[in-house]
């Protein structure tokens, strides 16, 4: 029976969180700063082949995600080696990941609301890593955590490489999870920031509408499907979910890189938007489910025209109840005419204003007086 690790480094270990491709990665306890952390590892030397690759890419990735500081990015605390172990400490993220919340929904997928916040939140996290020229290589459900409050992040920088020339791939290197791949990516082609965003529409999709875009029997047939079919928009499998949405998966999954979205924010500015139409439509649901209906009023076999303009509005800085008569207005609505409701109502005259308005008849007191004034001086 293999020896329980207790310590890697200066981590205790506190238990096993899973374990991946690559290596395991443990719940361990960092006595200097007395915290809790996420610990990664990869044993190096199980694999003398692809030694140097393997080593380089794990300090890589430590040294990529290292200089990422975002809400939405899982935050990288130290990394190093121990007999033949490389390590990566990592801000332990409480809930579950994407990939289990889809599995637990049995093909129905995500509320749409709670789709789009997800997939906003992981295009701005990607916005940020994409302006620091680190392109992650590998979106995928399994790589997003969820908070029990709603908040995702995205982890394992693990394929990210540098756009700069001393990091480029290899030609023909594949890397990342097929059903999750960029058509570029697919073809072993150099990466920028639109092949995440590819990756992120394939997984929005997903969310939507609980099915897997480009299944295939084996990987080449996946590949195949990436790169020549075309998805099924998300109205077609849920018509009750926005069109607008249609319209952003389909930007985000364009096979030609210079049709797609260029980078993360353009993505996530048009998610805000389809986010706010669902938030708006909430309230009325809601209101439809409480049994609250609205309805139109009647009024007669044919449409009662509305009052001119001009019988409405005047250029006066004076307030409408000293331009406007409001009587015979009240006197229509009591007696139900529609057709003198439709009336427009009667222009107040000056004499009528100088009988029933106290500060036009000061007013025009004062002007006579005034006028009767400079008459007897003028004439005295």
């Amino acid at each position: 029976m293999a020896k329980k690790t207790q310590r890697i480094g200066r981590y205790r270990i506190l238990g096993e969180l899973g374990r991946g491709a690559m290596g395991v990665v443990y719940k361990a306890e960092d006595p200097n700063l007395d915290r809790v952390v996420a610990l990664k590892t990869i044993v190096i030397e199980a694999d003398a082949e692809g030694r140097k690759e393997y080593e380089k890419r794990f300090f890589l990735e430590a040294k990529a995600a290292g200089k990422l500081n975002h809400p939405n990015i899982v935050t990288v605390y130290d990394f190093g080696e121990e007999e033949g172990v490389a390590f990566l400490a990592m801000e332990l993220v409480e809930g579950n990941d994407l990939r289990v919340r889809l599995k637990e929904s049995n093909g129905a997928g995500l509320p749409a609301l709670d789709a789009v916040d997800v997939a906003q939140q992981v295009a701005e996290g990607l916005g940020y890593a994409h302006e620091r020229g680190i392109v992650h290589r590998d979106i995928k459900p399994g790589n997003i955590m969820l908070q029990p409050r709603g908040q995702a992040k995205i982890m394992d920088f693990g394929l990210a490489r540098m756009r700069v020339a001393d990091h480029k791939t290899s030609t023909g290197m594949v890397l990342g999870t097929p059903k999750y791949m960029s058509p570029e990516q697919v073809a072993g082609l150099p990466v920028d920031q639109r092949s995440d965003v590819f990756s992120l529409g394939i997984v929005l999709h997903e969310m939507l509408t609980g099915t897997r875009l480009f299944a295939g029997e084996d990987t080449p047939q996946i590949m195949h499907n990436v790169v020549h079919v075309e998805h099924e928009p998300p109205t077609r499998i849920k018509p009750e979910l926005p069109a607008m949405l249609d319209f952003v998966v389909a930007r985000a999954l364009k096979k030609d890189p210079t049709l797609r979205y260029q980078d993360a924010f353009e993505l996530s500015a048009d998610l805000g938007n389809c986010l706010a139409e669902l938030r708006g439509k909430a309230p009325a649901a809601k209101a439809a489910a409480d049994g609250t209906k609205t309805i139109k009023i009647a009024t007669g076999d044919r449409a009662v025209p509305a009052p001119a303009a001009r019988d409405i509005l005047a250029d006066s800085a004076l307030p409408f109840s000293r331009l406007l008569d409001p009587s015979l207005a009240l006197d229509r609505i009591a007696r139900g005419n529609a057709k003198r409701l439709a009336r427009g109502p009667r222009r107040v005259g000056l004499l009528r204003r100088i009988l029933f308005d106290a500060g036009v008849r000061r007013f025009f007191v004062f002007l006579l007086f005034g006028a009767l004034a400079g008459a007897a001086i003028a004439f005295g």
